[in-house]
């Protein structure tokens, strides 16, 4: 019987510094040729993305909205728009803080389901100016400015409003 040669557990560690024999390359790291499904996939996805976000852009509420008001020239005084009791004249124009942004009339429109609405600013409606200031008189500490404009509403109800408008805020 021969002896066997006994190999120590140390002898068996392999070596960081020596290529075992027989060994074999790793596939870790080796590019491949082509393209791979993960950049096919990728690519899809980016393309489908932009394509979509390009569709949405097209659509009527993407495009920029219209200054909600006008910066216009106002009358330093009344310029025959104004009474001493009365504010703002015509009596029958429509008076509501919804007319205004900041301090001059709307400019802008909205719709939904089933109404829709508008404001629009006058220019030059005040002898040429699109407002006019109002300080009170000795009477009155009152001191406001008036925009002029124009509300339309309409609704699947009949509901009609089309009239002048303006916006009243205080000085």
């Amino acid at each position: 019987m021969k002896a066997e040669k006994r190999v120590s557990i140390v002898d068996q560690i392999p070596s960081a510094t020596q290529m075992p024999e027989q060994a074999l390359p790793s596939g870790v790291g080796v590019e491949r040729e082509g393209w791979s499904r993960r950049r096919v996939l990728g690519l899809a996805t980016g393309a489908a993305v932009a394509t979509g976000l390009g569709v949405l852009d097209l659509l009527p509420w993407s495009k920029p909205r219209i200054a909600l008001a006008g910066a216009y020239a106002a009358w330093n005084d009344c310029h025959g728009f104004a009474t001493a009791s009365q504010v703002c004249v015509p009596a029958s124009a429509l008076y509501s803080s919804n007319n205004c942004s900041g301090s001059w009339h709307r400019n802008d429109g909205g719709s939904g389901t089933c109404y829709n609405f508008r404001y629009i600013h006058y220019a030059d409606t005040c002898a040429g100016n699109n407002a006019w200031k109002w300080y009170g008189g000795s009477t009155s500490p009152l001191r406001r400015k008036c925009s002029d404009g124009h509300y339309e509403y309409h609704d699947c109800g009949g509901g009609n409003v089309n009239r002048f408008s303006i916006c009243r805020t205080a000085i």
